[in-house]
């Protein structure tokens, strides 16, 4: 009696544990957030999930004990059988223990992608399977999205040929480098990152190397961001020109960790620039030309007819001067019109000089260092035009000089356009303008402008600073005269001289501010 009791008493635990472990598989479906549906090896739905029920919108009494294809579109809906018996037959697990992606059907007929990992229950025959069901549509549209964004952010930095990266400094991160970034330096993905030293060293142009690296720089001690506008040359030797915008990212303990950056191809705005700056310049050409012409053709009008007279009353003289008895009132009468008619021609002249004299000069402290660096920005863009480099040589700290700042632009700016013609054959290795400033010996300030172009012929040096004598097919003769009359007009003299191994050197000398100043 007591072995039955025993016996009954197991048996009542065992059901119970039964009762205890179907509960918490129940509670454990219905909480999982994934869909979980159990299948048998026909493919015959027997567990269907809360999680499944709200994913498909089906009850779990409307898809229990329905094939499972029931939940799949075409091609999985008519392939899914087979799989199933090709399984029960070879025992090939295909999918089991393997997620996968697919598109998977509700009840109201409309698809969505979600993520599969299916799994045979263990020590069960005929074989049970259990599938894990998770919603990504969010997921999905997110991706989508994100991709769309990316493709029109390239399309957007290929319309304005603009790249991004980010650079991490240890190299303890991967970096990044955007598609259109690569198509601007020509480079591929897969080639090996260029270091700054090598950046500076063979890319960007030697013009702009000091000053770039001076802006780098300042950016690696917190001064300030960059942006900075430079040009480089390509490997297979295009040049382009850049405007660079970046910041450094600092870690706590004041080191750079990256670098995040935008650089800009301006090549094409530079060009058209440079093409507006020079039709500019030569429709001032043409019309100073015209205006020069029309000049010489008033003037010539207005001293024509003083001319005339005068030769008409002089033939008169002659004549009467050659008859028997002359007239000498009548002679005398000539005379006083040749005197007449000679003033009022020296009175033309006198008021064309009136109107062609120079403004009144505006004297001012002049930092000459200061003012040549200003200038680069006026003749950068010539320089540019024709591949030439300029370079300054600044000796400071320098004296003042008392001047118009105007006007010594215009002489530098002449002189450096000379340079930049005279060069227009030279190889590329001589392609340079160099601009130098230094104190000279009596109080004095000297500016140098150095070609290196083929120099000046022998007769070209007697007449060089005559007006409207030129050696280009385009000069009007006159930038020469007029740079040492503004010169002279301070107090200083102009001449040149041979450069070293060719070209030609132009010196100007200006006398020294009574107030002297050093150089900031």
């Amino acid at each position: 009696m007591a072995s039955k009791h025993n016996q009954a008493a197991r048996g009542e635990a065992a059901r119970e544990t039964r009762s205890r472990q179907g509960l918490e598989y129940r509670a454990l479906l219905d909480a999982a957030v994934d869909a979980i549906i159990v299948i048998d090896h026909r493919g015959i739905v027997q567990e269907f999930s809360q999680a499944a029920q709200r994913v498909f919108g089906y009850s779990a009494d409307e898809v229990i004990g329905s094939n499972v294809n029931v939940l799949m579109p075409e091609p999985y809906h008519g392939e899914h059988d087979d799989y199933l018996a090709r399984y029960n037959s070879s025992r090939d697990p295909h999918i089991i223990g393997i997620g996968r992606e697919v598109r998977a059907r509700r009840k109201d007929g409309s698809l969505f992608p979600c993520d599969l990992a299916v799994g045979q229950v263990q020590g069960v025959e005929p074989p049970r399977f259990i599938g894990f069901i998770r919603d990504i549509t969010a997921r999905k549209e997110a991706e989508e999205l994100l991709r769309r964004s990316e493709a029109e952010l390239r399309l957007a930095q290929e319309l304005a040929n603009l790249g991004n990266y980010v650079m991490h400094a240890g190299g303890n991160a991967p970096d990044y480098f955007s598609p259109q970034l690569y198509r601007i330096l020509g480079v591929q993905p897969g080639d090996t990152r260029t270091v700054r030293e090598e950046f500076l060293g063979r890319w960007v142009h030697p013009a702009d190397r000091n000053r770039v690296a001076d802006e780098f720089a300042r950016m690696d001690a917190g001064k300030s961001a960059l942006d900075i506008e430079y040009q480089v040359v390509l490997r297979d030797g295009t040049m382009k020109h850049l405007h660079h915008l970046a910041q450094a990212v600092f870690g706590p303990d004041g080191r750079v960790l990256k670098y995040v950056g935008t650089i800009h191809d301006i090549t094409d705005r530079r060009r058209a620039e440079d093409e507006a700056r020079v039709l500019q310049e030569r429709l001032t050409h043409f019309s100073r030309l015209s205006t020069m012409g029309e000049m010489a053709a008033g003037l010539a009008h207005e001293i024509n007819q003083p001319l005339s007279a005068i030769a008409t009353y002089a033939q008169a003289c002659q004549r009467l001067i050659r008859q028997p008895e002359p007239d000498i009132g009548d002679i005398t009468a000539a005379l006083e019109q040749i005197n007449a008619q000679a003033l009022r021609a020296g009175e033309v002249i006198r008021r064309l000089r009136n109107f062609v004299k120079n403004r009144e000069v505006k004297r001012e402290p002049v930092n000459c260092a200061r003012l040549l660096e200003d200038l680069r920005t006026l003749a950068e863009t010539d320089a540019r035009l024709h591949n030439i480099r300029l370079r300054l040589d600044c000796r400071e700290p320098l004296p003042t000089v008392y001047a118009d700042p105007i006007q010594l632009q215009q002489v530098v700016l002449n002189l450096v356009r000379n340079a930049i013609d005279a060069m227009s054959d030279a190889p590329e290795d001589r392609r340079e303008v160099l601009l130098m400033t230094r104190e000279a010996s009596d109080g004095e300030v000297e500016v140098t402008v150095a070609d290196h172009g083929t120099g000046l012929a022998p007769e070209a040096t007697e007449h060089l600073f005559n007006p409207f004598f030129t050696t280009k097919a385009s000069g009007t003769g006159l930038g020469l005269a007029i740079s040492r009359s503004i010169v002279r007009a301070h107090g200083g003299r102009l001449w040149h001289t041979p450069n070293d191994g060719c070209g030609v050197r132009f010196h100007f000398t200006l006398p020294v501010s009574p107030a002297v100043t050093t150089g900031e």
